[in-house]
């Protein structure tokens, strides 16, 4: 048996500031995007199984079929992060235009999220370059 899948997650829960209890099968579904987006930078192969993927009630767990490094485990981690935080400002992007800018701007706690989001999602995706760019340096033994 591989790496747990918990460990994804744990890692992952703690990269972002909120409770996300009860979110489970958002957090899974964020799981086989950064899967996507990692293959290419991973020695290890990403496949997964879930422990009883026939249960009524999910729980998502399972694990890996192999043990992954904590490069790797950072680099799904990251993704899902930015997925995370990519997907808060597509809806609140949605949310501007349904109410026109002007009035979105006026709303200046959701202008100001909108702001830090797009910060965010840009400081995620240059801590994933830079892991990704020490990957391919670093020859693991």
């Amino acid at each position: 048996m591989g790496t747990p899948l918990q460990t994804l997650y744990t890692r992952f829960q703690t990269k972002l500031d909120e409770d996300l209890t009860g979110k489970e099968s958002l957090i899974f579904a964020l799981v086989d995007v950064a899967i996507s987006k990692s293959d290419k930078n991973c020695t290890h192969d990403l496949t997964y199984a879930l422990t009883d993927p026939e249960a009524e009630e999910q729980t998502y767990d399972g694990s890996f079929d192999e043990i992954l490094n904590n490069d790797e485990i950072e680099l799904l981690a990251l993704w899902m992060k930015y997925e995370w935080k990519n997907r808060k400002v597509s809806k609140l992007e949605n949310q501007k235009q349904e109410i026109g800018t002007s009035d979105f701007n006026r709303l200046e706690n959701k202008a100001n999220l909108l702001k830090e989001l797009r910060l965010g999602v840009k400081d995620t995706l240059d801590e994933i370059n830079s892991l990704k760019n020490d990957m391919n340096t670093y020859q693991y033994k």
